[in-house]
């Protein structure tokens, strides 16, 4: 079993958990005009399907910094105090005019039942005969960024 995108996400948890300003999403949060999330909620990522080992543990590593600067609290993908899981799947497709790559993640709640779900696609203007090969950081970036919007909004509709 490969643990390695998990070991790379849950790494920055420690740091999340000692900034003593951190706030701590959920749904009836607030959030600032700073992106910050304030509420009592803790999100744990699930290990991602769909991409190779690489690409998942540089998109864990984005997701987990930008949650923590979002002030997302976050929690180890096994802690039954989570209020959240999100459960994601990635996939990159080759297309005429480059690369698709689409997003899903699905918010569980604590008994695992889907409450929300985030999604998107971003096209990547590179062609490659492996289309994960054109997947870089800056894409990783994006997906990251835009699941972390969609799910700051989500946590502040209540």
């Amino acid at each position: 079993m490969r643990l390695s995108p998990l070991l790379a996400f849950f790494a920055l948890i420690p740091l999340a958990a000692c900034n003593p300003t951190l706030n701590t999403g959920g749904p009836g949060a607030t959030v600032s005009s700073s992106g910050k999330v304030t509420t009592d909620a803790r999100v744990a990522f699930a290990p991602l399907t769909g991409p190779p080992q690489k690409i998942a543990d540089a998109l864990a590593v984005e997701v987990a910094r930008g949650a923590t600067s979002r002030g997302v609290a976050l929690a180890n993908f096994q802690d039954a105090t989570a209020n959240y899981t999100m459960k994601g799947y990635l996939s990159a497709v080759a297309e005429d005019d480059g690369t698709l790559v689409v997003y899903v993640w699905d918010v569980l709640s604590p008994d695992l039942k889907r409450v929300h779900r985030i999604a998107g696609k971003i096209m990547i203007e590179r062609k490659a005969s492996d289309p994960w090969s054109a997947v870089d950081d800056k894409t990783l970036a994006l997906v990251s960024q835009e699941t972390l919007d969609k799910l700051t909004s989500w946590l502040a509709s209540g």
